[in-house]
């Protein structure tokens, strides 16, 4: 299989089925419209003069139809739409699943964890909430609407009865589908059908109620009138959810081929994803929960029964993935009992499970993968293994680590005496992580930081706010914000508002080319040059050179007289808006920028980072993590 063929393909057949989504839904607006108008001309006025399609189109009530058809619609798609717009939690609520504490977490819950970590550090992104569903079958799901705010959930059967290299096609599977920009599509698509399915529901109501009240009251053939008009909605709503929940059930089963092709593009490992649709096929995979069918193509496998699949047969998914399977389905315990593996046993898969995991990382952008890249990967996260790694799974510990990266010795006894005034117990934690090797742990940033960032989300909104309030107090202890302290303040800052929900992502991005932001953009390549270069004129050397490169000779070099913090605050917010083409235009420069004096330091390394979560762009492999080759 050419994986990567198969991806193009999929993206460019699911656009055609969106496509007929949407005329489907406009032709459900259409017929409602004309039989309500029908009903009225023939039921309430009376009218003798024949129902032409003419006059269909030229009468004031097809029109006062059209508008409250359309209004309809919109409204149960908006309602739908704003509580789907919680995020991907609420949908792993709805569905009746728990989110995972990593300090409470039994071993084999802890060994998902340690998946979807590892997945996320090696991919870039930050780590998604998990939340696991008390059913037996073997399933899982990603939603949200943006990287943000997505989560991952997954079922009891698929813990209990997968290996690790198994969870692990599974986890790359649902990875693929944040990516790919899967959910932000589910979410629509399921906040769509809503609003369709409303027009079925009124048509219920009033042959059940209206209609049925009409023939008791002496007006039978009032009653009779509101059955024809009740029972017309009814088909044609239904009807119409038939065609939507067909087209939707057609683009989930493109887009499952897309990230079964994925998954194995990220772990190099097609036995694993393979091992897990074998074994759906022994067990089953379906949920439990009332509102399953509600997101029935969120799932990794069909998740309800239906008239139709909303997924490809599990065995034609296999055939693609390993075509000399001999269709065969491999006998398996009814139960599995699993045992604790020993510490040396557990670091051993832990280890092969960082090598495939890095395969993301080396692939996600550019598709080909170094050696060396993986046995980058594999040293870095095995330097955390021991005491740090467990105290990142504690409350106290992960913000301990997190002020740990803000600290200066200079400053010890005030930073010490504004701990102890918060938390005294967070600064016995803090003055532990002190006592280890610093200089090593803050070169460790880009994986401290997401794995600190899961168990923070644990935190309660005021503990949030607590801490937020003393890591900015960290950050501003002398007084001036350096480029490493900004970019950790944003990563930080903008995940867990994302998930207190005190922070969205803008909804509409505005800007359509770098001349509409050419003052941020100075101000943003200026203060990038002069991070690298002592001398104004080198810097201004640079940043021409960089400005040619991409193609945006009209930005100006401001000198360090003409830049402040605050413009540079100012501009940030602006920049955050554009579009996707523009976006990757600017990052493109940031990435020369910070090339231009022949090497990347720890601190632009992390800015790129905050600067990709701020235009929503993907890291390139050389990025990804601290020692990586660029």
């Amino acid at each position: 299989m050419n994986f990567f063929e198969a991806q193009e393909k999929a993206r460019r057949d699911t656009w055609q089925l969106v496509i007929l989504f949407l005329l489907a839904v406009g032709g459900l607006v259409l017929v409602s419209t004309l039989f309500v108008s029908w009903f009225y001309v023939t039921f309430i006025t009376y009218d003798s003069v024949p129902f032409t399609l003419q006059r269909y189109l030229s009468s004031p009530i097809t029109h006062g139809t059209s508008l409250v058809i359309l209004l309809i619609v919109g409204m149960g798609t908006l309602y739908q739409y704003l509580s789907l717009a919680k995020g991907g939690k609420n949908v792993a609520e709805t569905l009746g699943g728990r989110q995972l504490n990593p300090n409470t977490a039994t071993a084999e819950e802890r060994r998902l964890l340690n998946v979807v970590e590892e997945m996320a550090i090696a991919s870039g992104i930050p780590t998604p909430m998990i939340y696991l569903l008390e059913d037996k079958s073997i399933n899982a799901f990603a939603a949200g609407l943006t990287i943000d705010d997505a989560v991952i959930g997954i079922t009891r059967g698929a813990v209990e009865k997968l290996e690790r290299d198994e969870l692990q096609g599974v986890i790359a599977h649902e990875f693929s589908h944040i990516f790919n920009s899967d959910m932000r599509l589910n979410m629509h698509l399921a906040a769509t059908l809503h609003g369709i399915v409303l027009i079925g529901l009124i048509g219920e109501f009033i042959m059940r109620h209206l209609g049925r009240n009409g023939g008791t009251n002496g007006r039978k053939s009032g009653g009779n009138n509101l059955i024809i008009l009740g029972l017309g909605l009814y088909v044609i709503g239904y009807v119409g959810l038939f065609l939507g929940a067909l087209i939707k059930a057609a683009v989930s089963r493109r887009r499952e081929y897309l990230a079964d092709a994925t998954a194995v593009q990220y772990t190099r490992f097609p036995a694993g994803i393979a091992g897990a649709l074998k074994k759906i096929l022994y067990y089953q995979s379906y949920l439990g929960s009332p509102s399953a069918s509600t997101f029935a193509h969120f799932y990794f496998s069909q998740g309800v029964r239906s008239f139709f699949s909303t997924h490809p047969p599990l065995k034609a998914r296999i055939y693609k993935i390993d075509p000399k399977w001999n269709g065969k389905i491999p006998e398996y315990e009814e139960e599995t009992k699993r045992t604790v593996p020993s510490d040396k046993a557990e670091n051993k898969e832990k280890q092969n499970i960082f090598v495939t995991g890095a395969v993301a990382a080396a692939v996600l952008k550019a598709g080909t993968l170094e050696e060396d890249e993986v046995a980058s990967v594999h040293t870095e996260l095995e330097s955390l293994e021991g005491e740090i790694r467990e105290k990142l799974n504690e409350p106290l510990g992960a913000q301990a680590a997190i002020l740990m990266l803000f600290y200066q010795k200079r400053y010890r006894e005030r930073l010490f005496a504004l701990v102890k005034s918060h938390n005294p117990y967070l600064l016995l934690e803090l003055a532990n992580f002190l006592s280890k090797d610093m200089v090593k742990h803050k070169e460790n940033t880009l994986l401290i930081v997401p794995l600190a960032l899961y168990t923070l989300k644990n935190l309660s909104l005021e503990q949030y706010r607590n801490f937020d309030t003393l890591m900015q107090e960290f950050a501003d202890i002398d007084a001036k914000i350096s480029m490493y302290e900004w970019s950790l303040v944003y990563i930080i800052r903008r995940n867990l508002q994302m998930h207190f929900g005190e922070r969205k992502v803008p909804k509409r991005l505005k800007y359509t080319h770098l001349g509409a932001v050419k003052g941020e953009l100075e101000v943003l390549f200026s203060m990038l040059m002069q991070d690298q270069y002592a001398n104004d004129e080198e810097a201004k050397r640079a940043f021409e050179q960089v400005m040619k490169t991409i193609g945006a000779g009209a930005l100006q070099y401001r000198s360090r007289e003409g830049i402040s913090h605050e413009m540079f605050d100012n501009a940030i917010k602006e920049i955050e808006l554009v579009k996707p083409g523009v976006a990757e235009r600017i990052f493109e420069g940031v990435i020369h920028s910070v090339k231009s004096d022949g090497s990347v330091s720890p601190n632009e390394q992390l800015f790129i980072h905050a600067l990709a979560q701020l235009i929503q762009v993907p890291l390139p492999s050389a990025f990804k993590l601290p020692s990586a080759k660029r």
